[in-house]
């Protein structure tokens, strides 16, 4: 059997007399698309916090390509591979976009000095193709022509697109996305579907995604991990996670939940 990329082994996080999560078990496989779902409260963010070392669990573990990356810290847990984006735009707003993906890129840029301290070995930059790797990100993320623009000037959608931006400089083998949706409309929502595809299925890159907007999950997602109040109560594919009755009690409600 092929071991998964990320495996969430009997996850428990206590904060004090609360239990944000509680044995927690699910795993990803390389190249797989899956997303985490669940009401406000449910755990979810937490459940990122922990795979991605901001905060270490109570109990169990998180393996990353079989390393137990438990606890971080989360420097070397990007550097193993494994990124994030978050809820809110992550960006330095009085750097130009350009610059924003350039420091995503710093650990990767052979002799410098966050590479000695990251000790990646692996997707390795020459200082003289550094301007290369930043336009064919942002060709890809399509922000190549606000490349010299200042990232505070960018509509809302175009900064949560840099985000993911900033985090594909590092080439993570997985991508933790929390949220990439909130806020956008419509179009916004659309064309981000459009660039996680593109980016799961030229870049074959691995995702866990966190998602409010379930139309979004739905198309994207080849399976689909429920939580509630911390606990894991569905995990299948997103047929089998729509016609669940204890997820649509639960959680996803009406039968018109996908249209809202």
């Amino acid at each position: 059997m092929t071991q998964p990329l990320l495996r969430v082994d009997n996850i428990t996080r206590r904060f004090g007399g609360l239990v944000a999560l509680r044995d927690l078990s699910f795993s990803v496989a390389a190249g797989e698309l899956v997303g985490l779902i669940g009401p406000n409260g449910a755990g979810k963010t937490t459940a990122f916090n922990v795979i991605s070392g901001t905060v270490p669990p109570s109990s169990g573990k998180v393996l990353f390509d079989g390393r137990d990356i438990s606890g971080g810290p989360p420097s070397r847990v990007v550097a193993l591979g494994l990124a994030r984006t978050f809820q809110s735009t992550s960006t330095y707003p009085e750097a130009t976009v350009a610059e924003n993906v350039y420091r995503g890129l710093l650990s990767r840029i052979s002799g410098s000095v966050v590479n000695r301290l990251s000790g990646r070995h692996d997707w390795l930059l020459q200082p003289d193709g550094v301007e290369t790797e930043i336009n064919n990100i942002l060709k890809i993320t399509d922000l190549f022509a606000w490349r010299d623009a200042m990232a505070g000037s960018l509509a809302y959608g175009l900064q949560k697109r840099l985000g993911i931006a900033v985090s594909l400089a590092a080439r993570p083998r997985m991508l933790l996305l929390d949220e990439p949706a909130a806020g956008l409309n419509h179009e916004e929502c659309n064309e981000l579907a459009r660039l996680l595809r593109r980016l799961h299925q030229e870049w074959g890159l691995t995702m866990l995604l966190v998602e409010h907007h379930m139309a979004l999950v739905m198309a994207l997602s080849q399976r689909i991990v429920v939580l509630v109040q911390g606990e894991k109560i569905a995990e299948g594919s997103p047929q089998d996670v729509r016609d669940n009755p204890a997820v649509v009690e639960a959680y996803l409600g009406a039968p018109d939940y996908a249209h809202a």
